[in-house]
Formats: structure tokens, sequence, C-alpha cells
């Protein structure tokens, strides 16, 4: 019996993982949200910083089930390593260069770097990890993987405030060869090479259809965060750059504490829709409240915000772990990643230019709604024949 389909009980075998994705994380986000503040001092217009933005995920969109067919095929320590490899090359070439069309080349091959880190180490996690766990493991993976990105949106505002970007973009690119190394410790899984026939019978099920569609929604307003979040705290607030730092890590950490939180009380047999019905309410009902003029309240709602969005990451991560096979979770993972940047894509370049021209308030307020809107997706999902059939099992 293999690996994948006899996952390691080992606590051991997710840390390395899970330091390499933390590392990955703290460093990315370490900058990732600002990126919108050093655009617009260069005076791109709101579409030029969609744009830029969106290319860290369009190369992913065409890249994810490509990167995790082979992390079904190849060892991961190989691909992992070559990903921090592209994310070397993205940042050290943009502390040299602000022409648009060299960044945005840059940030082609940095979402590849990223994407594939992503997806290799998730898959790993989830192969190694067992169902009858439910959300412990896979629980503790995600809530050290956003509480890194946390401390790293909080300390790369705070060094932003005091460097100029390019020094701190020369800085992260250097940084990169630490999870490198870590890569090289992977443990060993067994691989396996299935057809392409495998993975659409995986992902042509109705509930995954409407998992899918469920994602897809959902993640649009991811764009909004990436393209407007830091320019509605800057221009709606009036906050430093060092307020910023503060608000977003400390937001970002919260969220990291409400995902372990949540992973504490699924279990094997926890019905998905009991993790994303108040997912979604939260989620959205707090992405438009957030927008609201007072900053205390702003920052509560936020938190609401977050709050729904842990319960997704938790529904995401364990819908795949209950849903596909085991041994082909690179592949059917890299589909579904892909579809999570297909709409954080299309929320990029719809919710970029309308806070631009109508305010940073809007994308908020739009992508709040859509979320809600996610609701009878999951009762749909729920009803149909190979749902219902599934939660008899």
């Amino acid at each position: 019996m293999t690996d994948t389909t006899q996952p390691a009980n080992n606590a051991a075998s997710i840390l390395t993982p899970t330091l390499i994705i933390a590392a990955k994380n703290f460093l990315v986000f370490s900058i990732l949200f600002y990126l919108p503040l050093y655009f617009a001092g260069l005076g791109f217009s709101g579409l030029r910083i969609g744009f830029l933005l969106s290319l860290f995920a369009i190369t992913s969109l065409f890249s994810s089930f490509l990167a995790g067919l082979l992390s079904d095929r190849l060892p991961v320590r190989y691909l992992s390593a070559g990903s921090f490899a592209l994310l070397i090359i993205c940042f050290i070439t943009l502390s040299m260069v602000n022409h648009f069309w060299v960044m945005s080349l840059c940030l082609f091959i940095g979402g590849l770097g990223n994407n594939i880190a992503d997806l290799s180490m998730t898959s790993f996690v989830l192969k190694v990890s067992d169902r009858k766990e439910g959300g412990a493991r896979i629980g503790i993976f995600n809530t050290l993987k956003q509480l890194a990105a946390g401390l790293g949106a909080l300390g790369g505002g705070l060094m932003i405030a005091q460097l100029p970007f390019q020094q701190v973009f020369f800085l992260l690119g250097c940084s990169f060869f630490l999870p490198i190394l870590l890569a090289l410790l992977l443990k060993k899984i067994a691989t396996f090479s299935y057809s392409l026939g495998h993975y659409r019978g995986d992902l042509r099920k109705k509930e995954i259809i409407f998992f899918l569609m469920l994602v897809f929604v959902f993640t649009l307003h991811w764009g909004a965060e990436g393209t407007s979040y830091s320019l509605l705290l800057k221009e709606g607030f009036s906050l430093s750059q060092r307020a910023i730092a503060w608000y977003m890590g400390s937001i970002w950490i919260l969220f990291a504490l409400f995902i372990f939180g949540i992973s504490r009380v699924i279990k094997e047999s926890t019905p998905l829709h009991w993790i994303i019905y108040p997912g979604l309410v939260l989620s959205g009902i707090g992405h438009i409240l957030f927008t609201y003029p007072s900053l205390p309240l702003s920052y509560l709602f936020r938190l609401v915000h977050e709050c729904g969005d842990a319960s997704f990451e938790m529904y995401l991560m364990v819908g795949m772990h209950r849903y596909f096979p085991l041994e082909r979770l690179g592949g059917t993972s890299g589909v579904v990643l892909t579809v999570t940047l297909a709409g954080r894509l299309l929320g990029s370049l719809i919710f970029g230019p309308m806070g631009e021209h109508y305010g940073y308030h809007y994308p908020f307020i739009l992508s709040g709604i859509l979320t809600l809107l996610c609701l009878p997706l999951v009762t749909a999902g729920r009803h149909s024949p190979v749902a219902a059939s599934s939660s008899r099992e």
C-alpha cells in the first residue's frame, strides 16, 4: 500500500511542507498587498494595476493542472525547488526595473512559481493526511500557512515604511533561497501515472461541478482585495503605510487563528454544508460592511469577513480531501486552484478599474453581494444525486 492511498499518520510528515509553505507565504505576502501602492506611485492607471496583479494569476491559470499532474508523477522536492527559483528571478528583476512590460513578465514568472509552490505543498499534505482525522492536520497546515502570510503582511508593511520598494524586492528575492534548501528535505512519497480520463471522471460528478462553481464566484472577491484593499485603507481611511501594515497584518493573524478554531470542530462525519453556509453569510456581510467609514467598525466587520473566509478555507481543503482520490490529488487540486485563480483574475480585471473610477468601497460592496449569492449553489450541490448518496456512506 502506498503513502498516498494509506496516508502517513506521523506528525513529522507535514512538518517540512508546512515550514516551506509558511516561509513562502511570509515572503510573498510581505509585498503582495502593497504592490498597488507601488504601481500607483509609478503613475499606473487602475486598469494597468489590475492587469499587473492579474498576471500573478494568469500563468498559474494555464499551468495549474499540468503542475498538479506532475506533482502526482514526479518527486515534489524538485517541483517546489524550481518554483522558488522562479520567485527569485521575479523579485530580483523587479528590484532593478520599473518598465511596465518588463514588470509584467516578472509577475508572470513569479505567479507561476507561487502557484507551483502552493500546489505541490498542498497536494503533499493532503496525500499524507488521514481522512479519519477530520480537519485536524489540514487545519494545522492551513493555520501556519495563513499565520505566516499575516506576519509577512505586517513585517513587509513596516519594512516598506522604512525602505524603498526596490530594496524590499531584492531582499525578498535573496530570501527565497531558504525554502529551496527546505524543499530538498521533503520526504519522498509514492507517485502514480494515471490517464487524463481518470481525472475527467473525478471532476464530472454533479456535486463537484457545483463545488467548483461556488469556488469561482466566491474567489471573485479576492480580486477586489488584491486591487483595492490597501488603496481603500489609504484613500478611504487616510491610513499611513505603517498603520496599513498593522491593520492588514493583525487581521491576517486573526484569520489564521479562526482557521485553527474551525479546524478543531471538523470531524470525519461533519457535513461540508455546516462549514460553508455560515461562512458565506459572514464573509459576504462582513465584506460589505467593512467599507463603513468608521475605522473601529470597519476593523470589526473585517474580522467578521475573515471568520467567514476561514470557514471557506477549511471547506475548500477538506472538500478536496474528501471528494478526490488521494493518489490523484495533485491533478484534481490543480483544477480547483485553476478555478480559484480564474475567479481572482476576473475579479482583479473588474474591480481594479471600478475602484479607480467610482471609489474603492464599491468593489467590496459588489463582491460581498456576489459572495452571498453563492448560498444557492451550496443548496443545489447538496441536493444532487451524488451528494445525497455520499452523505449516506
